[in-house]
């Protein structure tokens, strides 16, 4: 599903390779059952993911309009935005309702044995706030449409606003999340001194 991202062209000459390589690499880590080294693998890939398609979609735009299925990477933003929404509903729910029955598990397997926690504390940040950048960057591109052409030695360049609901639905949960994110951090670290 993750593969979305990527232009059409792409994924038919390189997608089975792609996939093939990280279900390779994910039967590594399980084989060596580290929980952080399976984890490093999903940061790896979604920062590689983000940065790669990106260059992929706009590279194969010059001259041309960037366009691609809104449905796809409104599934892709989807994925991207699964990590974070779970964690800050399931701490919404667990510390302002008191129902745990999301926050209890997650709680059990990462964050009661000490080495678990300082790996949840080290990665989740990379992991919540790349996964919201990159939803955001991917539906972004979806609702707004690029045009890149070269006159006269120059480039020039329009943009288009399309009104696509599953696009501008993930972009709005997307920034949601990552204000209440980034206003949960200053809350919890910073203090107020007169």
């Amino acid at each position: 599903m993750l593969l979305a991202a990527y232009p059409e062209e792409f994924r038919r000459e390189y997608g089975a390779q792609m996939e093939q390589t990280f279900q390779d690499l994910c039967r590594e880590e399980r084989r060596k059952s580290e929980a952080a080294g399976f984890l490093r693998l999903w940061i790896r890939t979604i920062l590689n993911l983000g940065a790669t398609a990106f260059v992929e979609r706009i590279s194969g735009s010059a001259g041309k309009e960037a366009g691609v299925n809104d449905h796809k990477l409104a599934g892709a933003g989807f994925a991207f935005l699964f990590a974070p929404l779970y964690f800050v509903t399931a701490s919404l729910l667990k510390y302002g309702l008191g129902i745990g029955f999301l926050f209890d598990p997650l709680d059990k397997a990462l964050m009661s044995d000490p080495e678990n926690l300082r790996v949840f504390n080290l990665v989740s940040p990379l992991v919540f706030l790349g996964g919201l950048g990159v939803a955001l960057l991917l539906n972004a591109h979806a609702v707004l449409r690029l045009n890149l052409s070269r006159e006269d030695g120059s480039i020039v360049g329009s943009v288009r606003l399309e009104a696509r609901f599953w696009n501008i639905a993930m972009t709005a949960v997307s920034l949601l999340l990552l204000v209440t994110l980034v206003g949960y951090f200053f809350a919890e670290n910073f203090v107020y001194r007169p």
